[in-house]
């Protein structure tokens, strides 16, 4: 899938154009104000599902799950209200791009594509609520191929921007009706049509955990669905269609971190549920351990890499200045650091404990970027999520898991983190001193040269310095019960 989605992004660019591009990344940020309207009650069902699944009520799992789909149609009623007001004030939104055809149109794709999902989610979480989105993996597989193979004949031969967004609304509504098969199939008990009621007891905590979800999506939009609107606002939007393409690569990184940090955490609900806190810690540790090795290995390979493989794989006009990449890799490595806190925060249902952090790091992000923007252009935007990020995400999460759950100081966290980070930081140097003075005409064979020795570098090192450690032996004994190895 990585490989099909370089492929397609290259065939894009070249035959629709970087603005276009840039339009697509525009409108998902746009798009994403619609998601408030959601307000975190998805989160909320789904975590008041744990206890029915487990214990196999099927009438509380029923009342939830019509509850969650009563709700769900009201809110896609009120994302098209909220997109047809917005729709007249989107020219102000795109700098640069009076020549761009047909915006309208896309704009409302986007929007039937953003909707579609909503009538489907209710089913979907039970899946993930069961434990058992392992079992969508080969729908999706085929989704994902599917779309690819057609969206690249659609661009390659016809070079028609409307039906190739109509194709991936087709797709994606196809791929909503294959989660409801599957979870027919798998729960045939949810498709009675007998009405059951949701205990007000489990509204209330429903209510009380939206309030608190609600001001955090609103922090998160401000953190994360900004940036390209203000990117198009201000600079241009050919720039977010630039900036695009280190978020697709980085993206897919994340993407297969959290499938391998995935595998560790599906069962932490049940671990803080049933073990004491030092039992908790200790998983803690080797989670966190994991959670640094899948953020840090590929933020020290786009230092080396990044702009390579950009150059190889679009060509030198599509390739950003060296600031912009150091930006771009430590918001990466900044956020997703705290994966491991986040998600233990949540599995143990502590929706509530930071409930003005997120937007008030969403704030102090938008208004960074706003000010900083009118100096370095894209550069102010990504520094102003830097800053913001470092602000209070960066402790705010870790500090609630610490506190609540591990019933530990703070410290060993920061003094956990400062290690993990020296090491990177170490394998980072020493990497780019030898990649630097690294001479071959070749663009391939320079990037090539460039991963392999920054892998080896950062392996090596990584492996002197935590060989020894708790985290490092845990997760070598853990592996070394993988199947694989007993072949």
């Amino acid at each position: 899938m990585t490989l099909l989605g370089f492929i397609t992004r290259k065939v894009f660019v070249d035959n629709i154009g970087i603005e276009y591009l840039g339009l697509n990344g525009l409108l998902t940020n746009i798009l994403g104000i619609m998601s408030l309207v959601e307000g975190g009650f998805g989160a909320s069902v789904v975590y008041n599902l744990y206890k029915p699944i487990a214990n196999d009520d099927k009438p509380k799992i029923l009342a939830l799950l019509q509850l969650y789909k009563r709700v769900y149609r009201w809110i896609a009623i009120v994302v098209i209200a909220m997109a047809t007001c917005l729709y007249p004030f989107l020219p102000y939104f795109i700098k640069g791009g009076e020549h761009l055809q047909y915006v309208g149109t896309v704009y409302w794709i986007f929007v039937f594509n953003s909707v579609i999902n909503y009538f489907v989610a209710y089913k979907w979480s039970l899946i993930n609520a069961s434990q058992k989105a392992y079992k969508l993996t080969g729908i999706n597989l085929i989704y994902q191929i599917g779309l690819s193979i057609t969206k690249l004949a659609i661009l390659y031969f016809t070079r028609n921007y409307i039906l190739y967004l109509v194709i991936e609304g087709c797709f994606n509504a196809g791929l909503s009706l294959a989660f409801v098969w599957k979870a027919n199939s798998m729960f045939p008990f949810i498709k009675t049509k007998n009405r059951y009621e949701v205990e007000h007891s489990v509204k209330r905590s429903i209510i009380s955990n939206m309030k608190a979800l609600i001001i955090s999506n609103i922090g998160g939009y401000f953190q994360h669905g900004t940036d390209n609107i203000l990117i198009s606002s201000f600079v241009n939007v050919a720039t977010v269609g630039l900036y695009s393409n280190y978020t697709l690569i980085s993206g897919l990184a994340c993407t297969m971190a959290n499938q391998v940090l995935g595998s560790f955490t599906e069962s932490v609900g049940n671990l803080i549920a049933t073990e004491n806190s030092d039992n908790i810690y200790n998983v803690w540790r080797t989670t966190f351990f994991i959670n640094f090795l899948t953020i840090s290995i590929p933020s020290v390979l786009f230092i080396n890499a990044l702009n390579p493989l950009i150059d190889w794989w679009l060509g030198r006009n599509y390739v950003m200045s060296m600031t912009t990449v150091g930006l771009v890799i430590a918001n990466f490595y900044i956020e997703y650091m705290r994966n491991t806190a986040m998600t233990f925060r949540v599995k143990a249902g502590l929706f509530r404990t930071i409930i003005w952090s997120p937007i008030s790091q969403g704030c102090i992000n938008l208004v960074l970027s706003l000010i900083f923007v009118q100096f370095w252009g894209i550069d102010g935007v990504l520094l102003g999520t830097t800053i913001s990020l470092l602000s209070l995400g960066f402790w705010q999460f870790p500090r609630v898991c610490y506190t609540h759950i591990f019933k530990k100081p703070l410290r060993l966290y920061f003094k956990t983190y400062a290690i993990y980070t020296c090491v990177a930081t170490l394998a980072c140097g020493l990497s780019y001193l030898i990649c630097v003075n690294i001479n071959v005409n070749s663009k391939l064979v320079r990037l090539l040269l460039n991963g392999f020795v920054t892998l080896f570098v950062t392996l090596l090192i990584y492996f002197i310095s935590f060989r020894k450690t708790y985290p490092y032996q845990q997760l070598m004994t853990h592996i070394k019960t993988l199947p694989f190895f007993h072949h």
